[in-house]
């Protein structure tokens, strides 16, 4: 066999070669694409009863109810706020749980029509703090505190609060330290996540006053892509459908959570 036939030999093989190559890796990204749409990726704080570590609670509940029927699988990770907003805004998770609108707005996000819950949001204080509460302008010259990421201080519930100062908190014990410590006036949060927190621990509110400041809606948010667009469908669809079927309301009541009778009609 001459030189020149050897080299044709060789060029056809390693054309094969490539060949086979590029077919198996598009086959193999499309197996993976498919793959993943299969999947809803979900980012969230751990919150009790809510998003708990081991994959139980409301929030993990409804997810599966709404996208299992649609042979959707939820995998979730537990991170803090900001890192679920930057996961999600950059797209490297499909949905965080849960947000207000006020703040997604301006954000590289997606949101369903139907909410997730309804969510009130409390003040706890001392009672030689604020003797007479009357409403949310009595927190007016407080220290404030929050959870890391919440943005109290955008709330539309406070709009003309001035508050002497505020300061963000990675940790629930940190609030109720800093309140105990006389180093904040007032601790802000969702009131079932202080309620919970107050029973577990069995803190001795006889010094403390705990006050409901407003109620939103707490939605998923989904990042900004055509995945999260046709999961949005999905979740509008079905989230109706758990409604009006009851199942809503039996996941509500299985974990204690307030139930809303008029927000998904």
């Amino acid at each position: 066999m001459s030189e020149k036939e050897v080299g044709k030999i060789n060029f056809f093989i390693k054309a094969g070669v490539i060949f086979l190559a590029v077919i198996f890796s598009a086959v193999s990204s499309f197996g993976q694409k498919a793959d993943n749409n299969k999947i809803i990726f979900i980012v969230t704080p751990e919150w009790d009863g809510q998003t708990n570590k081991d994959g139980t609670g409301l929030f993990f509940d409804i997810v599966r109810s709404v996208y299992e029927p649609e042979g959707i699988k939820m995998k979730f990770e537990i991170v803090p706020w900001k890192r679920a907003e930057l996961m999600v805004t950059s797209k490297k998770a499909d949905a965080l749980l849960d947000s207000y609108m006020e703040n997604i707005v301006g954000k590289e996000m997606l949101v369903p029509v139907h909410p997730l819950v309804v969510e009130a949001t409390a003040a706890v204080f001392r009672k030689d703090k604020i003797s007479i509460w009357k409403g949310p302008p009595s927190l007016s010259n407080m220290r404030a505190i929050w959870l890391r990421g919440y943005d109290f201080h955008k709330s539309p519930h406070l709009k003309g609060v001035i508050f002497k100062k505020w300061d963000e908190i990675d940790e629930y014990d940190t609030a109720w330290h800093l309140l105990e410590k006389n180093r904040s006036d007032v601790y802000l949060d969702a009131r079932i996540d202080m309620q919970r927190y107050i029973n577990k621990y069995k803190i001795d509110m006889s010094h403390y006053r705990l006050e409901t400041v407003g109620e939103d809606k707490g939605y998923i948010v989904f990042a900004k892509t055509g995945k999260s667009e046709k999961l949005i469908k999905i979740y509008d669809k079905n989230i109706k459908k758990l409604f009006k079927s009851g199942e809503l309301e039996r996941l509500f009541k299985k974990w204690d959570y307030p139930f809303p009778t008029d927000v998904w009609e």
